[in-house]
């Protein structure tokens, strides 16, 4: 007697918040080679923990390791290797909290489908830039490496459908590296703020500036508008608050300088004294320092090393000092 047993069709993990599509020379059907996989895993995992950073409001250009609440949430494990031009499938490592919401998605997903709509982006020569954090587009970069070579030629990252949200397919080639390598390479204008002393300004038509010296820092040469000039000379030599558009040099978060658009007195800087005896709440101290309330109790672990790694994250502050 001979049983049949039926063929079983091979399909992506439901819960598979990621999907990466490889093409090139070297690709065959269902196999990739040990050190493309490695490469691969390795630059993806690096550029959705800095895509995961830049949503928390985390700094995405650091030494050392990730936050302990990035590691836990958005570590990805390959769950499958599919056929056609090879595909990778991929799922958090660590099962996420469920909570009894509909549509409900992880934060893993959310980070996955930003990556995909901001590679995208520069991809679509027609369509409207997005902002992108510098710490993402270094990560892009870095994984648009893969396909430099002749071994591979194209990866597509693809955010799978689930709820109300699209599947969004993205695909990293040369183009889009040489894209990246452009703004990279261009100063970068954002919103900065800057707390210091404005000692110094010069009133001359058309060509009005000033200079803020921080605590902490080197000065900063500021532009302004006619409008805030009579606000500007009322204020020299006093302790100032000036938000506006900052121009940052390309690889360092150097403020080079600042077109400002509103400015204010402080407190006296000296010892704080104005700030002392404030009563503020916790909700003020918190919006100053820039605190965003933790969403869960795994982001309150690990603030501080080990005994054994006590070393290594001394190391890392001297070095992020140089």
């Amino acid at each position: 007697m001979t049983i049949h047993r039926k063929k079983r069709k091979h399909k992506a993990p439901k819960k598979a918040i990621l999907t990466i599509r490889v093409k090139g020379p070297s690709v065959r059907s269902g196999r990739i080679s040990i050190p493309d996989l490695i490469r691969i895993c390795s630059e993806a995992q690096n550029s959705l923990n800095r895509q995961a950073e830049a949503i928390e409001g985390f700094k995405t250009m650091h030494p050392g390791p990730v936050k302990d609440v990035i590691r836990k949430e958005c570590t990805l494990d390959l769950v499958r290797i599919g056929k056609g031009s090879t595909t990778l499938s991929f799922m958090p490592a660590e099962p996420q909290q469920r909570l009894d919401f509909p549509n409900q998605r992880s934060f893993a997903s959310d980070a996955v489908e930003q990556l995909a709509q901001n590679i995208r982006s520069l991809g679509n020569s027609k369509g409207k830039e997005l902002e992108i954090d510098e710490g993402v587009l270094q990560g892009i970069y870095e994984f648009g490496g893969i396909v430099e070579g002749r071994r591979i030629t194209e990866i597509e990252w693809i955010s799978p459908k689930g709820g109300s949200h699209k599947r969004i397919a993205a695909k990293v080639n040369k183009v889009v590296r040489e894209r990246v390598a452009a703004r990279l390479s261009s100063p970068r204008k954002q919103t900065a703020q800057i707390d210091g002393m404005l000692d110094m300004a010069d009133f001359k038509p058309n060509d009005l500036k000033c200079r803020i010296d921080p605590a902490i820092g080197a000065s900063v040469l500021c532009t302004f508008e006619e409008r805030d000039a009579s606000r500007v000379q009322s204020l020299m030599r006093e302790p100032i608050r000036v938000i506006g558009e900052g121009t940052f040099q390309p690889y360092t978060q150097r403020l080079e300088s600042l077109h400002i658009r509103t400015i204010e007195r402080l407190p006296s800087l000296s010892l704080g004294e104005g700030n002392y005896y404030s009563e503020s709440s916790f909700s003020d101290l918190a919006a100053r320092q820039k605190i965003k309330p933790a969403k869960s109790a795994t982001e309150l672990s690990g603030g501080f090393p080990g005994d054994e790694n006590i070393d290594q994250f001394l190391e890392e502050i001297y070095k992020a000092r140089k």
